[in-house]
């Protein structure tokens, strides 16, 4: 990395601000004539409740301040030298003796260069009543071009994918903080919310707009699709089990269908519209992982030497997929398996409850494909943190100034509608996008109680 930064500030009557910053950054995983890219940015600010019209209202608000910037940005977190052609070690049989020697290993493309994004924030940030309550809100809008990704290419080549600039996303979104002083006497309470509304949606892929991802049920559930947000689920729409012949020869089937096998939608066919066969047409969107807004709160109280803080926090909205159904579904004997399989199809004259089909040799594969079922609504509310202290009232001395004691519980309650072990799903890094909202045995965050005391000497 080689960069240039420059930056201005000034301010007028110290309520008219503006600041602009330029950087010029240069990296040598981009190929000849890309590895340099500049980067401006500018932000303005004006603090509207200095100035003499707002004083009439200045009892009530006594702070206004009006924030807005925009700026160009680069990413360049792709790995060492993807522009350039590898060399991998590759062995072979020459006269029947193995012989080791050296061929292509991937790809290089020399116009690779860097992600850009541009952003525009809007901001405000108002006190009332003597800032007793504050509030600051924000609009961000941002574009990225050039996404650094791997792009699919005929495996004819000889190779699967190359890196390369493919594709344009848009994120948006609305990010609100309030701050309040509740209660001022002896008795204290003060209150810190904050909520965020985040919106994305992919505007370009690749050359041709081709989704990618989502096709198979091997560690493949998200997808990237133009028009929708990032890491959609996709798979077949759940419909139960062929409970009976007669439901079995009105219902549409796939290829391994019989009575007593998982039964899904036939949402579509190679014309767009349902053709009575259950295929890879008919696997469509079944969820979100992206929530509608996520938020927290903590609340401090303080009374004498006590003092309580709670934290609690959560999302609303957004979907799960609980991929370890794969294996824990598994009725190929294969896996131990949830309870739920003992009550599966077995006959016609033991049915079953309708979720579990039969274990039939050579019909079981469709139920281990991403289906509706796996899919469960992400929305939770978490007590994180709990701490009670009392500082313990003595007289300070050369040696000891101040004593408290405190009690801790963290992760004390968490409250939602999934069944596996744990909401709070995060992106697996090694999966990339290929992993948001996807519980692949995510480990559980445990609840801690702490006892402890902070001395001052």
């Amino acid at each position: 990395m080689a960069s240039v930064i420059a930056r201005a500030n000034y301010s007028f009557k110290d309520r008219y601000l503006l600041q602009a910053t330029f950087r010029r950054d240069g990296c040598s995983r981009f190929g000849t004539g890309n590895k340099y890219a500049n980067f401006p940015s500018v932000s303005a600010g004006w603090i509207a409740s200095d100035e003499a019209f707002m004083e009439p209202v200045t009892d009530v608000m006594n702070y206004l301040k009006i924030r807005a910037s925009y700026g160009l940005t680069g990413n360049y977190n792709i790995g060492n030298y993807r522009y350039i052609a590898g060399v991998s070690t590759y062995n072979y049989v020459l006269g029947g003796s193995l012989a080791p020697g050296k061929g292509l290993g991937n790809l290089g493309n020399n116009a690779l260069t860097w992600e850009e994004t541009k952003q525009l924030d809007l901001g405000v940030d108002i006190g009332f009543l003597n800032d007793r309550i504050y509030l600051m809100y924000d609009y961000y809008n941002k574009k990225v071009d050039g996404l650094l990704y791997q792009v699919d290419i005929p495996r004819a080549s000889g190779f699967s994918n190359i890196y390369s600039n493919i594709g344009d996303y848009k994120a948006w979104g609305h990010e609100i903080t309030l701050q309040s002083r509740n209660l001022v006497g002896d008795f204290k309470w003060t209150t810190n919310l904050n909520i965020a509304f985040n919106r994305n949606e992919i505007t370009k892929m690749g050359t041709n707009n081709t989704p990618k991802g989502g096709y198979s049920n091997q560690e493949d559930f998200n997808r990237l699709a133009v028009g929708e947000p990032i890491g959609i689920f996709m798979g077949y729409v759940f419909d139960g089990v062929y409970m009976t012949e007669e439901e079995f020869n009105s219902q549409p089937k796939h290829a391994s269908s019989e009575i007593g096998t998982v039964r899904m939608k036939d949402v579509s066919g190679p014309n767009g519209v349902p053709d009575g066969i259950i295929d890879n047409n008919d696997r469509v969107k079944i969820g979100d992982p992206n929530p509608d807004f996520i938020y927290g709160m903590t609340n401090e109280f303080s009374w004498k030497n006590f003092d309580l803080s709670i934290l609690i926090s959560g999302q609303v909205g957004g979907d799960i997929i609980n991929s370890n159904y794969e294996h824990t579904l598994n009725i190929d004997g294969c896996f131990n398996v949830l309870k739920k399989v003992a009550n599966r199809w077995r006959s016609p004259e033991n049915p079953g409850g309708g979720q579990v089909p039969r274990t039939k040799a050579g019909t079981t594969e469709l139920f281990r494909f991403n289906n509706s079922s796996w899919v469960y609504d992400a929305s939770y509310l978490t007590i994180k943190n709990i701490t009670l202290g009392y500082t313990v009232p003595i007289k300070p001395s050369q040696y000891l100034s101040k004593l408290r004691v405190y009690v801790t519980a963290q992760q004390l309650a968490t409250f939602t509608k999934y069944p596996g072990m744990n909401p709070e799903i995060a992106m697996n890094e090694d999966m990339g996008w290929n992993g948001l909202g996807v519980d692949r045995t995510t480990y559980p965050v445990p609840r801690t109680f702490s006892i402890g005391c902070n001395i001052s000497f």
